[in-house]
């Protein structure tokens, strides 16, 4: 339990200053992820919209760039394509999302520049890990695999539940 509460510690210790944009035309989605992230320190801008992720663009770079595959105005490709096309923004790992089943999505997020892929619903242990994997290939963090029941809990935490 002690090298459970570490690794915690440790992920929130390193993820101070940093921000993800989490795109999500579910507000309900958005802010179920964003709580999760915030709950581990990290910093998080929302936008419901491809319009409002690029409008929101214009204070990243970003740590990390959690997109739904359906945002309201569409073109979850090209805003991954523009993001990544941007100064400083070469090395911003993009985590899509999607309810939808992704044997066909999953190819076209990666031809767009994405990172990884989460289906929805997604619980918190498995954003965790993805994200981990997303930071420590860019380069942010250590790889990190928290613990499934404790990052369930700090998930519920968050959420109030």
């Amino acid at each position: 339990m002690a090298a459970q509460a570490l690794s915690q510690r440790s992920l929130r210790r390193q993820a101070a200053e940093r921000t993800i944009l989490v795109a999500d035309r579910d507000g309900l989605s958005r802010t179920a992820t964003a709580a999760i992230l915030r709950r581990l320190n990290f910093a998080v801008v929302e936008a419901d919209s491809s319009r409002s992720a690029v409008q929101q663009a214009r204070r990243g770079p970003y740590s990390c760039v959690v997109l739904d595959l359906n945002l309201m105005d569409g073109g979850s490709f090209d805003l991954c394509r523009r993001l990544l096309g941007r100064a400083g923004w070469d090395w911003t790992p993009v985590i899509f999302t999607s309810a939808r089943q992704p044997q066909v999505d999953v190819r076209m997020e990666m031809l767009a520049g994405g990172f990884d892929h989460l289906a929805k619903p997604f619980r918190a242990d498995q954003l965790l890990a993805c994200l981990g994997d997303a930071l420590a290939m860019a380069g942010e963090l250590e790889a990190v695999r928290p613990d499934r029941d404790l990052a369930l809990l700090k998930a519920e935490e968050a959420v109030g539940r």
